[in-house]
């Protein structure tokens, strides 16, 4: 978009959402935006609650990509979500309008820059807040437990214990092998595990640096791309045990704390999940793990040099292992 089309659609944001917001309430108000991944957005969900207390009383925009827009809803920040791309431009031009403008930024936005701490402790301390380390709770959607509740009834995955799993679409050097996951599952069943349900869409959505379309994974129930966001968030609320990938899948489960099995090459569970959030997680061991968090980065944008080994040295074994531990700390 050339810049002259942004700051007509900058104009147009003003004059239809910050101007009808003053005039309905009164007050000026206050936008937080993290225009990023989904995990991204509910990392910035403690921060902003701390922040609103700055501006009791004012009403308050989140501004996100529109396929997350239920994100802040559920975290309790604030019902009305935008998703201007470009909203950096209200904050600087129209700032006088605002009651306060935050753009969370993090480490992963520096690409020159070494990573040193969590994520979600990162968004607060650059805003002059502090929050505790644990990922924020999420209220679910109603309609959304409902739907789930007769969804699970129709597909007879009542009965205990129900597993989801996550193997992308994401980047390469994030996604476990297909040959492992179908392994895994084949594992999991073997030990009584019936009920394993995948979850995800079919295409990568919000970047395509190395990006893969989902797996197919033989004798799991596919919901690929037939819940919505709210319904799959619902679903993970449910589950004994949640196993994937980095994503913001993963990121949900420790909001609703379940126990969850995380599978880790390029990026590190230190930086994006607590202690006892990642308890069962399954790190690689390689030398080079964890690359995406230093300068350089090995893989970024041009792939990793190493063909990924991180994540395919992970053993199936290991994974498993995780499972088992996992589901017994559910029973507890």
């Amino acid at each position: 978009m050339s810049l002259i089309k942004r700051h007509l659609s900058t104009a147009w944001y003003v004059l239809t959402v910050i101007l009808p917001v003053i005039l309905r309430t009164g007050r000026r108000p206050v936008i937080f935006s993290r225009y990023a991944g989904m995990g991204d957005i509910i990392g910035t969900v403690p921060a902003a609650l701390e922040l609103k207390k700055r501006h009791a009383g004012a009403p308050v925009i989140y501004n996100c990509a529109a396929s997350f827009a239920c994100l802040p809803v559920l975290g309790g920040v604030t019902e009305h979500v935008t998703n201007l791309r470009h909203i950096g431009l209200v904050g600087y031009w129209y700032r006088g309008l605002l009651a306060g403008y935050y753009n969370f930024g993090s480490d992963d936005d520096q690409f020159t820059a070494n990573h040193d701490e969590l994520f979600l402790l990162g968004y607060a301390r650059r805003q002059g807040v502090s929050v505790p380390a644990e990922h924020p709770y999420l209220e679910n959607d109603p309609k959304a437990v409902a739907a789930m509740k007769r969804l699970r009834n129709e597909l007879g995955l009542n009965e205990q214990p129900l597993v989801l799993i996550h193997p992308g679409p994401t980047w390469r050097v994030k996604q476990w092998p297909q040959a492992s996951w179908i392994a895994l599952v084949q594992e999991l069943q073997a030990k009584g595990i019936k009920h394993i349900v995948q979850l995800g869409t079919g295409v990568q959505g919000y970047s395509n640096v190395g990006a893969s379309d989902a797996m197919t994974i033989p004798g799991v129930v596919s919901l690929v791309d037939k819940l919505s966001l709210e319904e799959s968030l619902a679903l993970i609320s449910m589950a004994d045990l949640f196993v994937g990938i980095d994503s913001g899948l993963l990121h949900a489960a420790a909001s609703f704390h379940i126990p969850a099995v995380g599978i880790w090459g390029a990026t590190s569970p230190r930086f994006l999940f607590s202690e006892s959030e990642s308890r069962h997680f399954v790190v690689s061991t390689v030398e080079c793990q964890g690359c995406h968090h230093r300068f350089p980065r090995l893989h970024h944008i041009t792939g990793c040099p190493y063909d990924i080994r991180c994540l395919k040295e992970i053993s199936v074994n290991e994974v498993l292992n995780a499972c088992l531990n996992g589901l017994a700390q559910k029973k507890v």
